[in-house]
């Protein structure tokens, strides 16, 4: 017998999200987080944004984006609403700069991205990707949790970050997921970010 399922809330967001949590020890805190943005519908419009805070930023979280509306509305629907581990990103005080997004490569080998502003080139790298699953969290408000998503993930072994030529430090964790092999590091594609429709 066939089984289909339609959500009931309201997408707010769908697109690509590819991220990376690194370490320098290991029972320690992310040294570095990078969350990078290519959307395909919002209620901001299209475009990217890239997130990004560790070593090769002083420590210092920075936005790059080539739609301000989104990465602001990404701040406050997402990051505000879905605290960890990316909620630090949730302060409007952060500025938001524009840049230009380039990418190359698929999930079956290599993803690079480059990412260019005025004052700076970030470079960003998944390679030896995992085998891929289909992915959902459910909303979990007590949990700082307030939305629910959807995404085909591809996690990576293997990463590279660098800030003008300056490579960020720290490595990826190796997680399981619901009894998948995973990483602290992939591709998200087909991400569906969904609010729950209150009574």
């Amino acid at each position: 017998m066939t089984m289909s399922f339609t959500d009931p809330g309201e997408v707010v967001l769908s697109g690509a999200n590819p991220y990376m949590i690194l370490f320098e020890k290991e029972d320690g805190p992310p040294a570095t987080l990078v969350s990078l943005w290519h959307v395909e519908f919002s209620a901001a419009g299209d475009g990217s944004a890239l997130y990004v805070k560790g070593d090769v930023t002083g420590g210092v979280p920075r936005i790059y984006t080539d739609n301000i509306a989104l990465a602001r509305f990404i701040q406050t629907e997402l990051y505000a609403n879905n605290a960890a581990p990316f909620g630090l990103f949730a302060d409007l005080a952060i500025d938001a700069v524009d840049a230009e997004f380039e990418r190359s490569g698929d999930a079956r080998s290599f993803v690079t991205e480059r990412v260019a502003s005025a004052t700076d080139d970030v470079s960003l790298s998944w390679y030896d990707f995992l085998p891929a699953f289909k992915g959902a969290s459910a909303p979990n408000p007590d949990g700082g949790a307030k939305h629910g998503h959807y995404a085909l993930y591809f996690p990576s072994r293997g990463v590279r970050l660098a800030v003008n030529g300056v490579v960020a430090k720290g490595a990826l964790r190796p997680r399981l997921r619901d009894g998948r092999e995973s990483m602290s590091g992939g591709l998200a594609l087909a991400e569906t970010w969904i609010r729950p429709v209150t009574s």
